[in-house]
């Protein structure tokens, strides 16, 4: 019978060594999902405000220009000049006479930039742009767009040039 008691205090010990163990590694797990969905939350604030931020980007460039203006690029450009390697960037806006002239060109988007990016390459092919390259460049654009899309066109603007 002696053998007994000690099977039972043996089990008796180690359901509470056990218990006692669930009960120091819970609040390490509870701490360690509390911590990951404290990140998940983070990370999708995180993203929402890039949207939000984006969003009214948007919005304060359409009242700073206008709803009559279409804006093309940015169109990034890399050539080699001269045997050194060139890198540029350009924004172009261009001007319509009116808002539903924005939304018909809006839905031909890619023909204008068609029209407007080998434009874009000339003007760099010789290097940096000069003023009176860029005032050509201006007017090449609105021809070809006055061209294309008569009463349509109002103006040709270089919003950025890097």
């Amino acid at each position: 019978m002696s053998k007994r008691p000690n099977t039972v205090r043996t089990a008796l010990l180690a359901a509470i060594l056990i218990l006692a163990a669930d009960a120091a590694l819970a609040p390490a797990a509870l701490a360690q999902s509390e911590a990951s969905s404290t990140t998940e939350r983070k990370q999708a604030e995180k993203q929402q405000k890039k949207k939000d931020k984006e969003f009214n980007r948007e919005i304060l460039y359409r009242h700073s220009v206008g709803p009559k203006v279409l804006a093309l690029g940015p169109y990034s450009i890399s050539l080699f000049v001269r045997g050194q390697p060139l890198e540029a960037r350009l924004r172009v806006a261009v001007q319509m006479t009116s808002e539903q002239a924005r939304i018909a060109l809006e839905d031909q988007k890619m023909v204008v930039n068609g029209i407007v990016y080998p434009l874009a390459v000339r003007l760099f092919e010789q290097g940096r742009p000069s003023t009176e390259q860029i005032r050509a460049f201006k007017e090449d654009t609105r021809s070809q767009l006055i061209a294309r899309y008569p009463d349509m066109i109002d103006d040709v603007f270089i919003e950025s040039m890097i």
